[in-house]
């Protein structure tokens, strides 16, 4: 039979419980001591404790070895909740601590994204040919709803009169595109959601955060970090 979601499922949770970065940035989610990046870290682990499952169970031969409707969704849907989690309690302490009486938005899960990886699976039967692709699709992926999670929170702050900067970091060593992209932004010159400083390339771990005027301060303590190319200026 074909691998499903349920085969899988209990291994994904085990590995994401005992994995000892997960649980140093759980314990500083807990603390109130988190912001976004930190959500972006817990991503990339789960997206890769994903993959590593998913490696120990990869087709031998064909990709029909899977069932890839069941499979690759619900695994991602499992991320998103994992993911979307953090982000939850990451956003109610920043509003706490910025005295907003606003509800943290969670991000839709992202079908189309899910379903794509499922079609270039499906297009490549040969699973040696995509696979470290795939794998990486995974990580970004569980990036993607980080990013999701920010773009919605932000937008409700937006509309609320609140004024919002986008953060993006590059990470160390990364490409000359992520270190044109990095800096902070008003949400409102990025708010569309095609905007280059949203966009993720293959093994892309740059990290995307952001802050309002009334928390910007409590962000440097946290993070000990400026904010990129572009000093803010509240408009």
């Amino acid at each position: 039979m074909a691998l499903t979601y349920e085969d899988i499922k209990d291994e994904f949770i085990s590995l994401v419980n005992s994995d000892k970065q997960v649980t140093k940035i759980y314990a500083q989610i807990r603390s109130g001591d988190a912001t976004y990046a930190t959500a972006n870290r817990l991503a990339i682990r789960v997206g890769e404790d994903l993959g590593k499952v998913l490696r120990k169970h990869a087709p031998l031969t064909s990709i029909d070895e899977w069932d890839l409707d069941d499979l690759i969704p619900k695994s991602l849907g499992l991320d998103h909740n994992i993911v979307t989690t953090a982000c939850a309690q990451i956003q109610e302490q920043m509003n706490k601590d910025a005295k907003l009486n606003i509800k943290y938005q969670m991000p839709a899960f992202d079908g189309n994204k899910a379903y794509g990886i499922v079609e270039e699976l499906r297009a490549n039967p040969e699973f040696t040919n995509i696979e470290k692709t795939f794998y990486d699709q995974l990580v970004n992926f569980s990036e993607s709803i980080v990013d999701d999670s920010i773009r919605d929170n932000a937008a409700i702050m937006y509309r609320s009169g609140v004024k919002t900067m986008v953060i993006r970091q590059s990470e160390y060593n990364c490409c000359d595109w992520c270190e044109e992209v990095a800096g902070s932004y008003d949400y409102a010159d990025v708010k569309d959601k095609g905007n280059d400083v949203w966009r993720r390339h293959e093994n892309c771990r740059c990290s995307i955060d952001y802050i309002t005027e009334r928390n910007g301060s409590m962000y440097r303590e946290r993070t000990g970090a400026g904010y990129g190319l572009r000093a803010p200026q509240w408009k």
